[in-house]
């Protein structure tokens, strides 16, 4: 194990700094953890049967790969790259390597709004993903005006204040109204603990259209998140619109992770985690930084997932707390082996 672990580490420093091998060995992970995730579960599919299963619709199993796990598949996939992405983003405004997108307020505005829809509605499982999605973006408009203010600036530490305030008020709310309706505690741990457990294909064209949108806008904004990671003055000095940028970043953040939470519920980690790896692996340049953490994203969350289905079955685990359990010793690692 020391000899392999050191061999690891050797290759990842041969790799530091080469984006373009880090996108084909990430591309590959991805293709091989999509394939192990299909065959895999409480049902395994021998090799040779994935692709029977997809071609013939008579196939026994033609069934649970389309309707259960390839919906479930796609949605793994898109929740990690938006939260990843999103992450980029808000440490690239706050300028804050800790930061990732609940500082927006977006899980905090999503669970509530999910939690009053399982309360109000609890027979329309489709309104809950809709108004989670309504709840993040609430949010994050909220906590955009409060850190606006009357002097129209938009600074990284208003942002940062705003943020925890509003979500303080929020994760209150929902803390009353899960006491008020607690016979419905099952429905609501769901949602709270982060789950893709039921999640088909409308789920995924529901998130898979802003998911899309935020990597394009995230993408054709390389240049300006590039400046953004300059102080202020220097930036406004090469003209950039500061602000503007800023704002547009939150923006494009939220919806990345409003339609990922939307449809996972509240996982975490991804989005602190995933970049600042690819940061560390690749440097800091955005034009490799964002492609990759969406890559990264993708690999984490399908795995995350598969292990959610397969280490207790036929039972689920939440891929929240797995997330949560993965990322976290692994976040103080890089922070205890890598930052001074």
């Amino acid at each position: 194990m020391s000899t392999l672990a050191a061999r690891l580490r050797l290759t990842a420093q041969r790799l530091e700094g080469r984006p373009a091998a880090w996108a084909v060995i990430l591309a590959a992970g991805l293709a091989a953890a999509v394939l192990l995730s299909a065959r895999l579960g409480a049902v395994a599919i021998p090799d040779g049967e994935v692709l029977a299963a997809l071609r013939d619709p008579a196939h026994p199993l033609h069934v649970l790969l389309w309707q259960v796990r390839l919906p479930r598949l796609a949605a793994a996939a898109l929740v990690g790259a938006g939260l990843a992405v999103a992450g980029v983003l808000m440490q690239t405004v706050v300028r804050n390597p800790l930061a990732d997108p609940g500082l927006l307020g977006v899980n905090a505005g999503a669970g509530l709004a999910a939690v009053l829809a399982l309360v109000l509605a609890p027979r329309l499982a489709l309104l809950v993903p809709l108004l989670a999605f309504a709840g993040a973006l609430l949010a994050v408009a909220v906590i955009l005006l409060a850190a606006w203010g009357p002097r129209r600036r938009l600074g990284p530490l208003k942002i940062i204040l705003a943020g925890v305030a509003v979500q303080a008020v929020l994760f209150s709310l929902l803390a009353l109204v899960t006491f008020a309706y607690a016979d419905r505690a099952p429905a609501f741990v769901a949602f709270t603990v982060g789950s893709l457990a039921g999640v088909g294909w409308p789920e995924v064209r529901l998130a898979a259209p802003p998911v899309a949108l935020g990597l394009l806008l995230a993408l054709a904004a390389v240049r300006p998140l590039n400046l953004l990671l300059l102080d202020d003055a220097t930036a406004a000095g090469v003209g950039l619109s500061v602000q503007r940028v800023r704002l547009g970043a939150c923006v494009v953040a939220a919806l990345l992770a409003a339609a990922a939470v939307s449809v996972a519920g509240l996982v975490g980690f991804v989005g602190l985690v995933v970049p600042n790896w690819v940061r560390l692996a690749s440097g800091p340049d955005h034009r490799s930084l964002l492609p990759l953490s969406a890559l990264g994203g993708a690999v984490l969350v399908v795995l995350a997932d598969l292990a959610a289905r397969t280490l207790a079955a036929p039972a689920e685990l939440p891929v929240g707390a797995l997330l949560a359990l993965l990322g976290g010793p692994y976040f103080l690692f890089v922070l205890w082996r890598k930052l001074p």
